[in-house]
């Protein structure tokens, strides 16, 4: 993957996360107190990469173990069953609703370095009765449309001259499909695709639609930025300062309230170190997009309460932030927040996910 934060999150880069704690902490200090979060309890530990989680039947959460390449269902009293196993691939996306259960089966373990090329990135389900079929495979539509594939990544408007001495710091839209989030709607499943940089939708009978070519995020190159990509081992030349950075925009989570389709924004190297990150909403009929929040460190997971509220799971920040007045403000301090789901005063989400000993927790939101 070219300069692709989330390649960050595949390879569990500890140093990204280092780099990304202090300013996700710094923009919780100019906000009100949020509501408070209570009852805050681990229901499950020794999770291997617990990047997506989701509320499941009869109480049980789901919890899509990247690392281990499994999909786990923990009950209310913490006892973990194992509802998909696939040794060797990354499982991701995991979603629930009216009896099904849907997952992504990608190719590679996310703790190793991503694949390259176009590789398989299988939708798959599970009915009540525990029968598992393919849905679609999302690279076929990526090999025929490719949305970003005439984009412009990196920086656009630098001399030849200038950009001879780091021209990896300008790229087209790879060829490749990385679904990562999933969400149950309209007469099938809209999918965040955070290798295409796309959201689509899967109709019931598998055909795949474009519903938003997610656009480029601009980050202006200051000394800040130079440092931090000195620290990926990215050069970026003095020539190169004060111009704009078009990262890949890396949508990692999605969910919808009304006709309002939320999804996060992860932008790629070397945003995601920067606090960057950012929450949109798109109208479903009009396709209006607003921006919901900014400043995010490493937004990964989306979720909205009863009331409308927004809350984000920061995964290189300070846990699970509430959005006030369009910042975050933590409400539940954890380590690498990867996922959160709410359903009616419960909350729960994902954290430590890039360790092989992940966690689920439990909330109540008051």
């Amino acid at each position: 993957m070219k300069f692709r934060a989330f390649a960050a999150v595949a390879a569990a880069s500890a140093m990204t996360v280092t780099l990304s704690v202090a300013p996700a902490q710094a923009h919780n200090t100019h906000q009100q107190p949020a509501p408070a979060i209570t009852n805050v309890k681990t229901l499950a530990e020794g999770l291997g990469g617990p990047l997506k989680v989701a509320f499941g039947p009869e109480g049980r959460i789901l919890v899509a173990e990247a690392f281990a390449g499994k999909i786990t269902s923990v009950s209310p009293t913490g006892a973990k069953t194992t509802l998909v196993n696939a040794p060797g691939k990354e499982i991701a996306g995991v979603s629930h609703a009216r009896g099904t259960t849907y997952y992504f089966e990608n190719a590679g373990a996310t703790g190793e370095e991503p694949p390259s090329g176009l590789t398989p990135a299988l939708l798959k389900s599970i009915d009540k009765q525990g029968k598992t079929r393919t849905i679609t495979d999302l690279a076929k539509f990526e090999r025929k449309h490719d949305p970003d594939g005439q984009t412009v990544y990196g920086v656009r408007d630098a001399s030849a001259s200038c950009l001879a001495q780091a021209p990896e710091l300008r790229s087209m839209g790879e060829l490749y499909s990385h679904p990562y989030s999933s969400l149950p709607g309209r007469n099938g499943v809209y999918v965040g695709d955070a290798g295409a940089n796309a959201i689509l939708h899967v109709n019931n009978q598998g055909k795949v639609s474009l519903v938003k070519k997610v656009p480029a995020e601009p980050v202006t190159i200051t000394e800040a930025v130079q440092e931090a990509a000195a620290e990926m081992d990215i050069t970026v030349p003095d020539c190169m300062l004060g111009h704009t950075y078009w990262a890949q925009p890396v949508p990692t989570d999605i969910t919808i309230k009304g006709n309002w389709l939320y999804y996060t924004v992860l932008p790629g190297v070397p945003g995601e170190s920067l606090s960057k990150g950012k929450v949109y909403k798109m109208n479903l009929h009009t396709k209006k997009t607003q921006t919901v929040a900014t400043g995010l460190s490493g937004p990964t997971g989306i979720a909205l309460d009863k009331r409308g509220n927004v809350y984000v799971a920061e995964l290189f920040g300070s846990g699970v932030a509430k959005i006030v007045n369009g910042h975050g403000v933590t409400v539940l301090p954890a380590m690498m927040a990867s996922d959160v789901a709410i359903r009616n005063n419960k909350l729960v989400a994902s954290t430590e996910a890039l360790t092989p000993s992940g966690k689920l927790v439990t909330a109540s939101i008051k």
